[in-house]
């Protein structure tokens, strides 16, 4: 039972940090990205480039966030497995 209280907080977190990032994301594009642009064409080089730098922030933040995640399971199922243990033999 305290398992799924904990995965309720994890899911509840991710849906934050998911909101969090959509809505830092239509803020940048919002600032950012005027559109006006008929084309990608038609953007000024330094914005473009500036984009790619936001975007590209926002992948390493994901791959972080990722990281974090995979070990925070591969730890918790580590200890369930340690905790089951004593219980089997």
């Amino acid at each position: 039972m305290g398992d799924s209280g904990a995965c309720l907080l994890k899911t509840t977190d991710s849906e934050e940090q998911h909101a969090s990032l959509w809505s830092y994301v239509g803020a940048l594009l919002r600032t950012k990205c005027d559109a006006d642009w008929d084309s990608w064409r038609a953007i000024p080089e330094e914005l473009k480039m500036h984009m790619i730098d936001e975007l590209v922030a926002i992948d390493n933040m994901f791959k972080l966030r990722f990281r974090e995640w995979k070990f925070d399971n591969q730890h918790a199922i580590e200890l369930q497995q340690e905790s089951e243990l004593p219980a089997n033999e």
